[in-house]
């Protein structure tokens, strides 16, 4: 239920009557109930698959969920935190460290990871709460609702199905709403007089269970599941309502980390597509990836007036882009926020998403030279035509100083100029330069020469085999203009040749900009060109960079009259 965000009221506190009343429930619920916090809170919560409830907390900790869980009617559901208060409150099924890993990760326990004490498990109906433990202990890893009863599940070993419908567990994103404390050490020994039967059998399991199998069976079974989960999660794809519980969740996250009260005054107004793709994307919870075409606002600019609405920042339109200019950081909903563990770094530079470069994934230009017709015989002479048939500058340069020293063509009075002779006149002078020149400088020759050549390009692109095409490379176009009205839209050019997916790009921009994307193919070309909304020109340079073109390959054309982010 917790094993992803949700969404939540502010917190309001419980009167003492509601206090002594949920306190009576408790008690007349779980007979072993015996830690009475003062001070309780409720708020109101929506898990990320629509269930509704409860949560009441004490200063520091979720302590109950009021909730209707899929086999009963609306139940108070202890956490984890209230049953390491109180070992015994609720019947203990125990099951592998690793398949422990497993229900933390969001997995339901199924028949085939429990641990049978050697007394057999505890009379249990469907729809009756439990504690999931790891094997030897009683500190509740999870809290859930029996799927069958237990005398149906019969021998465990080979066993199929699910045994508990897991509803919380330690280290999902109610246990992150608390204290964040780890299990404590309750061996199984310190409570086996105060009458938990099963507790001394536990460590002899019986006989005829093979431990590796069992082990095995389990993880088998949950491997199952999870893919089934990962493809249902893949075919359904994110909900409206949950993409909009990450969306604030990451708004509020930004506002108490990285843009707070103290050191955010100097930075607004901020441009809204900046707050989204620089703050907010690496802000996201763990596991996450926002997109807000997949919200129920569509456009960013429609969840940040709505987040105004709210309350929890300020608009202004500037030159016809929506900017942050304020940010309210006594709003209830911050004042009872807790933020969580980032699991992405938050870059604080302006403009663009942090995007890693490694070395060796760049694309590698390298300019090389032909020999052409006309001074084949002064190459041939010096026999400096290498096998591959390009050469580089230097190694043109090296052909004519080969060539001067050869037949002592060095002026003795000037050593700067040199003689020409028929091959030299004929290769690299004009008619009438050949008429009137006996000697011509050195340096004036070599560039010459250079020029006279053909010029290619060595094309390298990671993992595929170079190429040399003739003239210098191609320039990925970045065109920023305005379109009708005052729209203005930036589209990248000719990527196909650097072997770069254009749907991939318009994916990854989509995302980065929050803003709608386009691939268009262009008339009369064989190339299309990737469309983004807004004045993009910094992000997509830096995607394109990420993606091994040099700066020096991309040709940046500003028409829209505003000043570059």
């Amino acid at each position: 239920m917790f094993k992803k965000p949700f969404q939540s009221k502010p917190q309001s506190a419980l009167r003492e009557s509601a206090c002594r009343s949920l306190i009576t429930e408790a008690q007349s619920t779980f007979p072993e109930f015996n830690f009475v916090p003062t001070k309780l809170q409720t708020q109101k919560f929506v898990s990320h698959v629509g269930d509704k409830g409860d949560i009441i907390s004490s200063s520091t900790d979720p302590l109950w969920i009021r909730t209707t869980l899929p086999t009963s009617r609306a139940v108070l559901v202890p956490t984890v935190y209230t049953q390491w208060q109180n070992p015994r409150m609720l019947p203990i099924l125990w099951t592998w460290p690793v398949v422990i890993e497993k229900l933390v990760g969001g997995a339901d326990l199924m028949t085939a990871g429990l641990v049978v004490p050697k007394s057999g498990l505890p009379v249990l109906t469907k729809g009756s709460l439990v504690a999931v433990c790891a094997h030897g202990e009683m500190a509740a890893r999870a809290v859930g609702v029996m799927a069958v009863d237990t005398r149906e599940i019969g021998e465990v070993v080979g066993a199929k199905g699910k045994a508990v419908l897991v509803v919380h567990t330690y280290k999902d994103w109610l246990w992150e709403a608390g204290s964040k404390d780890e299990p404590p050490e309750i061996p199984v020994d310190s409570v086996e007089e105060a009458g938990v039967e099963e507790s001394a059998a536990v460590e002899d399991t019986t006989a005829d269970v093979d431990t590796t199998d069992a082990i095995e069976g389990a993880m088998e079974e949950l491997s199952v599941q999870d893919a089934a989960e990962s493809e249902s999660t893949a075919a359904v794809h994110v909900t409206p309502a949950e993409m909009d519980a990450l969306l604030m969740t990451s708004l509020k996250q930004v506002m108490a980390t990285v843009l707070d009260e103290k050191h955010t005054g100097e930075q607004l107004p901020i441009a809204a597509s900046t707050l989204f793709s620089t703050y907010m994307l690496p802000s996201a919870p763990r596991n996450a990836e926002l997109d807000i075409k997949k919200s129920s606002y569509k456009k960013l600019a429609k969840f940040l007036k709505a987040m105004e609405k709210h309350g929890l920042l300020g608009l202004k339109d500037i030159r016809g882009e929506t900017h942050i200019k304020s940010l309210n950081w006594k709003h209830t909903d911050l004042s009872t926020y807790t933020p969580y563990a980032k699991a992405k770094r938050v870059e604080k530079a302006e403009g663009a998403p942090a995007v890693k470069i490694q070395k060796g994934n760049m694309i590698e230009l390298e300019e090389l030279l032909r020999v052409p017709p006309a001074l084949r015989p002064l190459f041939d002479d010096v026999g400096g035509e290498p096998e591959s048939e390009y050469m580089t500058r230097q190694q043109a340069r090296s052909v004519l100083e080969t060539y001067i020293k050869k037949h002592n063509l060095v002026d003795l009075r000037n050593p700067r100029n040199i003689r020409v002779d028929h091959l030299v006149c004929d290769g690299l002078l004009t008619k009438d330069e050949i008429a009137k020149l006996t000697f011509y400088p050195r340096d004036k020759l070599q560039q010459r020469l250079q020029d006279r050549m053909t010029l290619c390009t060595r094309l390298t692109i990671p993992g595929s085999p170079s190429v040399v095409r003739q003239g210098r490379p191609p320039f990925v176009d970045i065109l920023c203009e305005k379109k009708m009205g005052n729209k203005v839209v930036t589209r990248a050019i000719g990527l196909e040749v650097y072997g770069v997916d254009p749907a991939s790009l318009a994916k990854e921009l989509r995302v980065a900009c929050a803003s709608s994307t386009s691939v268009d193919p262009i008339p009369g070309k064989k190339t299309v060109s990737v469309l983004v909304q807004g004045h993009q020109v910094k992000i997509m340079t830096k995607l394109l960079h990420a993606r091994g073109l040099p700066a020096d390959l991309l040709k940046v054309t500003d028409k829209s009259g505003k000043s570059k982010k």
